[in-house]
């Protein structure tokens, strides 16, 4: 049996003679194994020169520049998630420091006003509550940093609104302090005669003493026991040299029988303050004060007044 072979390498044909039926077999197996080997080497060979000219290296420049144009925009991110980041961590410490100094002003306000520490728990959580509304698992776990400014936002403006009522009360009570009259109008001396009935002692007739008198020596200071404004500062029939002052609220107070009057109407006064000094001066027997207190123009008793003390 002859067969025929023509190679491309070569470009020549040639035969091969088979004589012996036994090995046409292993002959016509090898032949189709070199004949398959030899086209597939062929195949790829013919298949580099056409991945050559459009393989990688063509595209090689756009992949370099879409792959730097990546970094950069990687690096941007990176550099604006890190801003941000220290952005909100200035904030949270922010309003830590803010939050101290709250709680600081409210625990020496709740001091110095003498509140009940319980009122004011400044060490307490703010008490809060409400149906829950279900997040979604990114959110909760995106939440974690701003939950912590958002429970700090709430805890300041807390204790804001805390110290507000706070300054109100305090406030309120020193105004109410400071134009009520308290205590003594004088620094040294003794009560000499009360509010009431009593015998007069120029006539010696029953009558109503309308005020307080406290004697002392000539000269000594005669001091306001409240807040106000001066609305007299002069001489008036019965009291002599007499000092009066407006405290608000419908109060007021007079001085009588000063020997020299050291304010003027207008003038504002804060308790404790020396307005006078005493005398004799009016209808008196001797060197005191005549003190009077009055609610809406009408003289009431002064005594709960000069025990009351601030």
């Amino acid at each position: 049996m002859k067969f025929l072979l023509y190679t491309t390498f070569s470009g020549r044909a040639g035969s091969i003679q088979l004589s012996r039926p036994a090995v046409w077999g292993p002959a016509v197996l090898a032949l189709c194994v070199l004949l398959s080997g030899a086209a597939a080497i062929g195949y790829q060979m013919g298949k580099v020169p056409a991945l050559a000219a459009s393989g990688p290296d063509s595209d090689q420049p756009a992949w370099t520049a879409a792959l730097q144009e990546q970094r950069k925009d990687l690096a941007r991110a990176r550099d604006e998630a890190q801003n941000h980041l220290n952005a909100l961590a200035l904030r949270l410490g922010q309003m830590q420091a803010q939050l101290l100094r709250v709680e600081a002003l409210g625990q020496k306000l709740t001091e110095v006003a003498k509140l009940d520490a319980s009122e004011f728990d400044f060490d307490q959580l703010p008490a809060q509550g409400g149906p829950a509304d279900p997040l979604s698992g990114e959110q909760l776990a995106s939440f974690d940093f701003m939950q912590a400014l958002d429970d700090l936002a709430v805890q300041i403006d807390d204790r804001a609104r805390q110290l507000e009522m706070l300054e109100q009360v305090v406030s309120a009570r020193e105004l109410t302090q400071a134009v009520s009259p308290s205590g003594r109008p004088i620094t040294k001396g003794w009560l000499s005669s009360y509010y009431g009935m009593r015998t007069d002692p120029f006539h010696g007739r029953r009558e109503m003493h309308k005020g307080l008198d406290f004697a002392g020596n000539k000269g000594d200071a005669i001091v306001a026991t409240a807040a106000g404004v001066v609305s007299w500062a002069g001489k008036r029939y019965g009291y002599g040299q007499l000092v009066e002052i407006a405290h608000g609220n419908g109060y007021s107070t007079r001085y009588g029988h000063c020997h020299e009057i050291l304010v003027k109407p207008g003038d504002r006064v804060e308790p404790g303050q020396t307005i006078a000094l005493m005398g004799s001066s009016g209808r008196s027997t001797g060197p005191h004060v005549h003190y009077e207190v009055l609610q809406d123009g009408r003289q009431i008793n002064p005594t709960r007044f000069v025990r009351a003390s601030r």
